[in-house]
């Protein structure tokens, strides 16, 4: 799936769940999300009052985030905007880089810096919850339905599935899949 691809839900049970393996890739990027996390907030101050400057120590960070952004957007909420998250996100830091650039003169400054460090938050936050929650309830699919599929299971509703667009997580569940249907343990 590309980002510009339509959304493409199916119906809840047409997936298969994940097994050890995929749940354990899953609860270690849950780990990755966390750690993002825990330096985003101890470096806040840094990223909040001089952004252009902290963005260096972040670049892995900030890619793989913008990377993700129409996924988790899209995917989490089970509505198709396209591209709109992004262009919505890039309007959002160019409105507070000008509200900075009027208020102090340069566009380097808090008001751009907090709006980015939110949306950092944001971005690693939603994608940490449901990577855990994917791990612990076995969410068929992208990681990004889990809290749907949390809700639907509180609310005794059916919540659709959707094909994880990260390849190697995709890879992983067929292989694990693959060696179950094998009769291999996939535990080994």
């Amino acid at each position: 799936m590309k980002q510009s691809d339509d959304l493409q839900l199916v119906a809840a049970g047409t997936m298969t769940r994940p097994g050890v393996i995929g749940r354990a890739v899953r609860a270690g990027l849950f780990l990755v999300c966390v750690y993002v996390l825990y330096s985003v907030v101890y470096y806040r101050e840094s990223i909040i009052e001089t952004p252009v400057s902290a963005v260096a120590n972040f670049v892995p960070v900030l890619f793989g985030g913008f990377f993700v952004f129409n996924y988790v957007v899209n995917i989490g909420f089970g509505h198709n905007w396209g591209r709109k998250p992004v262009y919505v996100l890039l309007s959002a830091l160019a409105i507070a880089a000008a509200l900075n650039w009027a208020v102090a003169g340069t566009a380097d400054g808090s008001i751009f810096g907090l709006t980015f460090w939110l949306w950092l938050i944001y971005v690693y936050a939603h994608l940490g919850i449901s990577f855990l929650l994917a791990a612990l309830i076995a969410t068929p699919g992208c990681e990004m339905r889990a809290i749907p599929e949390l809700y639907g299971r509180m609310t005794d509703q059916d919540s659709p599935e959707h094909h994880s667009p990260a390849a190697f997580i995709r890879k992983i569940d067929d292989w694990e899949r693959g060696r179950a249907n094998h009769g291999a343990d996939p535990s080994s």
